[in-house]
């Protein structure tokens, strides 16, 4: 009875050891140069549009083996390298010449031995000519038929800029030439309606305004329209 459970056991030790021996085999391909090594990728990878660019950003607690990073889009078509100052905190990287589309941009951290990591990925918009030729600038009131009128009760010209709720507008610049051939640049950043008085001004004289847009919160351009004539030539 012993002997036959004595028997049991080494058989199912030595079918155990011929099993995981086995196991290693469909791997050994694998393997054979050594394990893959990964180094940490970016951490906290952000986007920022702007005019035919974007600017990307990751902090820098990454693995501190990384000395080199790839920045690639169009589905890897394109790419640029950075090299990784480890005196900073945040890697900061613009990329120029960019036609106006929404790209992924993916990046990758490669240490002096050419080991990489996991790509961190991110989407970003770039804007340009279309998306300008789309803006107009902020809405005006006339008043007796004219957008600078003279109010009776100041004794003064004034614009009067309406109320917004466009987020994007941020801007809006009155420029005008005063009774001495003086330009004098007026502007309001509020979203509220808004009265410039226009001091020193003579009727006649050359009055023009234009409106700037941010098209995404923390874009690195503004989008100033094509001034137009409010009054004079």
């Amino acid at each position: 009875m012993r002997k036959g459970i004595l028997y049991t056991v080494l058989a199912a030790i030595l079918t155990l050891w011929v099993s995981c021996d086995g196991m290693d085999a469909p791997y050994e391909e694998f393997i054979k140069d050594g394990p893959i090594i990964y180094i940490g990728k970016a951490d906290s990878l952000q986007s920022f549009s702007g005019r035919n660019r974007i600017k990307l950003t990751w902090q820098m607690r990454n693995d501190p083996r990384g000395v080199e990073a790839k920045i690639y889009w169009k589905d890897r078509t394109d790419s640029v390298k950075v090299t990784l100052d480890r005196s900073q905190k945040v890697v900061e990287h613009i990329i120029d010449n960019l036609q106006e589309a929404s790209y992924v941009f993916q990046v990758v951290i490669y240490d002096k031995y050419g080991n990489s990591s996991l790509p961190a990925e991110i989407t970003g918009e770039v804007y340009g000519e279309v998306y300008l030729s789309y803006l107009n600038p902020r809405s005006y009131t006339k008043k007796s038929g004219q957008a600078v009128y003279y109010n009776k009760d100041t004794k003064k010209w004034e614009v009067l800029l309406n109320a917004i709720r466009d987020e994007t507008l941020v801007n809006t610049e009155v420029v005008y030439i005063n009774e001495d051939g003086e330009e004098k640049v007026l502007s309001w950043t509020d979203s509220s309606s808004h009265t410039f008085t226009l001091e020193g001004y003579k009727e006649g004289n050359p009055v023009k305004y234009r409106s700037c847009f941010l098209p995404q919160e923390g874009a690195i351009d503004e989008f100033w329209t094509e001034y137009r004539q409010l009054a004079g030539k």
